[in-house]
């Protein structure tokens, strides 16, 4: 170490003037270095505030993995306006107000396109958050080839939209017209399979049925018991014994006919295939209240569809405008002089000891050339040379 001091010290006119060169070319190199301005923006996408709702509370019992795949998700739907500001379409766009070939000095279009990429970055946080920067040489061209980007972004993205809602628009229609027919095809078959048995209001006539059943089962139950009262108190054959029998046994009869064939004329089906008739009664209705179901779905889903087809609202939500410091974000001045400066000072040192180990591997006349050492570079250990 200390034999390098020296040399340092030996050859101190040397490294300074190398040092001193190299903080001068350094200097003039950040001097000359076109600047660099960088214009910043934040957006997000119309509709993420939804996003972060619902996608939240939908994974929310899958825990911490549930969060994370949800910021997946959202990020993910946003790697589309990547692609889209990183696309032809959009390289065409810019050019065509900032004339890309003459601001970049080359000739070939595709080259021209591929500069602006190198300078444009995109940044897709996971909040669902877009941070998207331009690099220019020009500050205010920076900050205004940001807010082109924002502009002609809102209108593809607007132009999807709504080109899309369209057709969502042509596909409702087709579902809403053909579950309007499953509808009435669903009365249809309701009405047929229960004129079969003379029911026309469901649920009011069996309603009705079963009120008459429940008074006839009542009265015979009272005749029952009023019948064997009468066996236990009076002789057979007797008038009043002879009555109830007669009208127990016309109460049962009704019953068994009810039970049998139904009533006549074609009011009430058969007691005994009631339960057949309401397990149909329910499938045909279910079905139908399953397609009216979907029937009023789609309106409210083509009634939306109409809206954003016919609205020109900006798809996209500014967070932050367009913007670029005042200070240039390139060449950092004071970092190039000092890394060069600093570097200038390394070079220059390693290169003056390996000139001096060079001298003394040449010979006893080299022996010189490190204070202490021997011809060929040992060291002493203790003894004074001869």
């Amino acid at each position: 170490m200390i034999s390098l001091l020296l040399v340092i010290f030996r050859r101190k006119k040397v490294i300074v003037t190398v040092t001193a060169a190299g903080f001068l070319i350094s200097a003039a190199v950040s001097i000359l270095l076109p600047p660099t301005f960088v214009a910043s923006t934040m957006f997000a996408p119309a509709g993420v505030e939804k996003d972060l709702t619902n996608l939240k509370e939908f994974f929310a019992p899958m825990g911490s993995f549930g969060e994370s795949f949800a910021a997946y998700l959202r990020a993910r739907k946003n790697y589309l306006i990547d692609y889209i500001i990183r696309s032809r379409k959009m390289s065409d766009l810019i050019d065509a107000r900032f004339d890309l070939r003459r601001m970049y000095g080359v000739t070939d279009r595709d080259e021209a396109r591929r500069k602006l990429r190198q300078h444009t970055a995109v940044v897709i946080k996971n909040e669902g958050v877009i941070v998207l920067s331009v690099a220019d040489r020009d500050r205010e061209r920076a900050i205004a080839i940001t807010e082109e980007y924002l502009v002609q972004l809102d209108g593809i993205i607007l132009d999807l939209v709504v080109e899309n809602s369209r057709d969502q628009m042509q596909f409702l229609h087709s579902e809403v017209a053909r579950r309007e027919r499953a509808v009435s095809v669903a009365d249809s078959l309701i009405g047929n399979y229960l004129g079969q048995y003379g029911l026309y209001e469901m649920e009011e006539q069996v309603r009705v049925m079963l009120d008459i059943v429940s008074d006839l089962s009542s009265r015979l139950s009272v005749l029952d018991v009023e019948k064997r009262l009468l066996e236990l108190t009076m002789k057979p054959g007797s008038d009043d014994l002879k009555r109830v029998e007669f009208e127990w046994n016309q109460m049962r009869n009704q019953l068994l006919l009810l039970r049998e064939t139904g009533a006549e004329p074609n009011l009430f089906p058969p007691f005994k295939k009631l339960p057949e008739i309401s397990t149909r009664y329910m499938q045909f209705m279910g079905e139908r209240r399953m397609q009216e179901f979907m029937l009023a779905y789609l309106r409210l889903r083509l009634a939306d569809a109409e809206v954003t087809a016919n609205s020109r609202m900006s798809a996209l939500k500014v967070l932050d405008p367009p913007s670029a410091p005042d200070r240039r974000s390139w060449p950092k001045r004071k970092q190039i002089v000092l890394v060069s400066t600093a570097a200038a000072f390394f070079w220059g040192s390693f290169f003056m000891v390996l000139d001096e180990r060079r001298k003394a591997e040449r010979g006893p006349e080299g022996a010189g050339a490190y204070p202490g050492t021997r011809p060929g570079g040992d060291s002493e250990s203790g003894s004074e040379s001869v």
